[in-house]
């Protein structure tokens, strides 16, 4: 996992996740709708979504095996949970197969992300990740995740 804000130059990333943070930095998203726009085809795409931030304790950890995922928060505020992965966690929910993501209980400990506008993180496949977590009240935001085969990070 990695937090960060797109106004760090110079990060030491592989270079597709700097590819991605590239588009991030030059796309005007104030005027985009909602979909998927491809990058590099299926091996790394956008998603831009405008979702109601909903209440800390509600939803479940997710995690992918196929996908980096960056999560890039253009407007509002919003928390989103972080732990390490864990394989010996039972899935709730397992659509890794048909949809790359996965499903597990709430857990004890997870850590608290803190994102606003240009901030963005990285998450790795197997990596728990709870997203669209309100830090008051329930808000609308518009948030862009971008997909990274993660082949691309592990070709040279």
């Amino acid at each position: 996992m990695y937090l960060g804000h797109l106004h760090q130059a110079g990060l030491p990333l592989p270079a597709a996740i700097e590819t991605a943070l590239q588009y991030l930095r030059n796309t005007d998203f104030s005027c985009m709708e909602t979909g998927r726009y491809p990058i590099d085809g299926e091996r790394m795409f956008a998603l831009v979504q405008t979702p109601l931030t909903q209440p800390w304790d509600g939803g479940k950890p997710e995690f992918h095996a196929r996908y980096i995922d960056i999560q890039y928060l253009y407007e509002g505020e919003e928390l989103i949970g972080y732990a390490p992965a864990n394989e010996a966690l039972a899935k709730t929910h397992d659509q890794l197969l048909e949809r790359d993501i996965a499903f597990v209980a709430p857990i004890e400990g997870e850590s608290r992300l803190y994102l606003t506008p240009g901030m963005f993180a990285i998450f790795y496949p197997g990596e728990l990740h709870k997203p669209c977590r309100a830090s008051h009240q329930p808000v609308a935001i518009k948030k862009v995740v971008i997909k990274i085969a993660k082949e691309l990070i592990t070709e040279a």
